[in-house]
């Protein structure tokens, strides 16, 4: 058991997250949260972490000098002795969710943090609803009871600091949780490699995320068999294995496209940073998104970025936005006019230098540092 202390040292961080791309799940909200963890215990800070328990993954684990709890379903919705055993000096809920609920209740006197980092309105539920697959269908109202319940949103009004991710979503979280102030800004940790990049030959564009209905993976595949004169890579695949047995059967022969087969770890190897330092254009295809971690790592290896979404205006700056009503013959000619006229080359390096800027890792754990410190000064009266 960990033992509980006062005013212990090192700074004790409890990061509560529902993924930590890790045990093989590895989407955007995990490998921000790993990043941050990561860049926090560089920084001398013991940092726990509390997710769910996914096949593989022991009860107690260590993962880049942070210690992890894996919980199982019943715990994630109604334990709370892990919390107390932790004994952080902040507990900062990733992403809203009801373990926060828990982590309140069982340390009601410890500070409590939440970052938003995409919130979902009932016109996003919806949407989920429609283009998942059945296997996800069934899950979509234990995703909002986890996600975006009563107990959740009182769990974030309590809260005794709430920030976003990005500065455009401080006034959507705002709203969305119907917050008396506007949220701070903590921004995710991207990392940016130093460059220089060497470029494919031919143009080569990338989709990056799943093959599932709610990310329309279909229009990029349409895409590639459009362009045969561009060179095209999928990385990712179906959470349903007919769907991914449909696609593999209607597009992966086309001999301009390359298909990963699966997610990539980054944290395993150089395998998507040399895929993306390579590459042209990003092609989002979904039709929402916040500020997605793909966009920012494409950026960050200047890259430009084509979509249907323009979160905070970062597509329109850093690439081009399609009416999503154009279906792909509009994204085709977009995608063109990008190569033709070489505007995806500096709209590549301006979204790297904005990224340089604001979303670096250390840029990111430096502010993390400043708000747990300015959080535990005021709590103790300094």
């Amino acid at each position: 058991m960990i033992q509980a202390s006062e005013n212990h040292n090192p700074m004790r961080i409890c990061l509560i997250v529902n993924q930590i791309a890790a045990w093989g799940k590895i989407g955007g909200f995990g490998v921000n949260a790993r990043r941050l963890g990561r860049g926090l215990v560089a920084q001398g800070v013991e940092v726990h972490v509390v997710v769910p328990q996914r096949a593989g993954q022991d009860r107690l684990e260590t993962l880049d000098g942070m210690t992890i709890h894996g919980q199982s379903s019943r715990e994630v919705f109604f334990g709370r002795k892990i919390y107390r055993q932790i004994d952080a000096d902040i507990y900062h809920l990733c992403e809203p969710n009801i373990a926060g609920f828990n982590a309140q209740r069982a340390c009601p006197d410890k500070i409590h943090l939440v970052t938003s980092m995409n919130p979902r309105n009932h016109e996003v539920w919806r949407t989920e609803l429609a283009s998942a697959v059945w296997s996800r269908k069934i899950k979509i109202p234990f995703q909002w009871a986890y996600e975006d319940s009563p107990p959740v949103r009182r769990a974030i009004k309590k809260a005794h600091g709430v920030y976003a991710e990005a500065e455009f979503l401080r006034d959507v979280a705002q709203d969305f949780y119907r917050l008396a102030q506007r949220p701070g800004l903590l921004p995710k940790p991207v990392p940016i490699p130093e460059g220089p990049f060497q470029k494919s030959e031919r143009p080569l564009c990338v989709f990056l995320g799943r093959f599932d209905g709610a990310k329309r993976p279909e229009r990029f595949f349409q895409l590639v068999s459009q362009l045969p004169e561009v060179d095209f890579i999928a990385i990712g695949r179906s959470h349903e294995a007919s769907h991914q047995k449909h696609l593999e059967e209607r597009y992966f022969h086309l001999p301009n496209l390359t298909v990963s087969g699966d997610f990539i770890d980054q944290f395993q190897d150089n395998t998507l940073d040399n895929i993306l330092a390579r590459a042209w254009i990003l092609v989002h295809t979904g039709p929402r998104e916040g500020l997605a971690t793909s966009f920012q790592e494409a950026s960050a290896r200047e890259m430009a970025i084509l979509a249907y979404v323009n979160p905070g205006n970062y597509v329109r700056r850093f690439g081009k936005v399609v009416p999503d009503d154009g279906g792909t013959d509009t994204m085709a000619a977009a995608l063109q006019s990008l190569i033709h006229s070489g505007g995806w080359r500096k709209m590549g390096k301006q979204g790297r230098a904005w990224n340089l800027a604001n979303h670096s890792v250390q840029h990111s754990v430096e502010e993390h540092m400043k708000v747990y410190r300015g959080h535990l000064e005021q709590q103790r009266g300094g």
